[in-house]
């Protein structure tokens, strides 16, 4: 097997369990039917994970991995603190109702850690760039000090999980746009940004490129 087969059956592999995983959530996946999904045999895909918990780290850490170059293309187009940070929650939410790998990933991070399995800790990668960017926010003066930005990034991360979450289970994810709009309608304000409607309508168009 050469080394770019290898990387695409294990990529395969990844895609299956991910969809497994959001379909039933971590205690409810196995992996003959991750195997089924494939048309492979579990020895098959043993060569590549050797267990269940392994294939969900996987759909995690892939998960997780994205977000960085997502945010590299924003700020690659100019886009700074506030705008930054606005635009990064429109392609979450729009991956999230749109790519499977994303969901299990979100998934898997609330159910299978109550199962033991060893996934990286949640949250803590997006409080971290929430405080970044308002940090960055408040030297640009694109919002109101005084401000403090830890409080403040765990709020937006706690309030933005539930969004998702909420969406997930009521809609599916279809009118995911729409609720983080109004999240960030409530939230502005009180950021102390001027025309908090115009600021939304316009980064929500420019995210489509993201």
């Amino acid at each position: 097997m050469t080394q770019e087969r290898a990387v695409g059956t294990r990529d395969e592999i990844v895609r299956a369990a991910a969809a497994e995983f959001d379909e039933h959530g971590y205690a409810g996946a196995s992996l003959s039917g991750i195997a089924s999904r494939l048309g492979k045999t579990k020895g098959a895909m043993s060569y590549h994970f050797s267990s269940k918990g392994a294939l969900a780290r996987e759909v995690v850490e892939s998960q997780y991995a994205q977000w960085e170059d997502v945010l590299t293309r924003i700020r690659g187009d100019g886009n700074r603190g506030l705008d930054a940070m606005v635009l990064l929650s429109f392609a979450v939410a729009k991956r999230f109702r749109d790519d499977v790998l994303v969901r299990a990933g979100i998934r898997l991070q609330h159910d299978a850690g109550l199962h033991g399995v060893d996934l990286p800790t949640p949250f803590v990668s997006w409080i971290s760039m929430t405080r970044a960017l308002l940090a960055e926010a408040v030297a640009m003066k694109q919002v109101t000090p005084p401000l403090n930005a830890e409080q403040s990034a765990e709020v937006l991360v706690e309030a933005f999980t539930g969004v998702q979450q909420v969406a997930h289970r009521l809609t599916s994810a279809r009118d995911i746009d729409d609720r983080v709009r109004r999240y960030w309608l409530l939230f502005l304000p009180g950021l102390g940004v001027d025309d908090p409607a115009g600021v939304v309508e316009r980064l929500a168009a420019a995210a489509a490129a993201y």
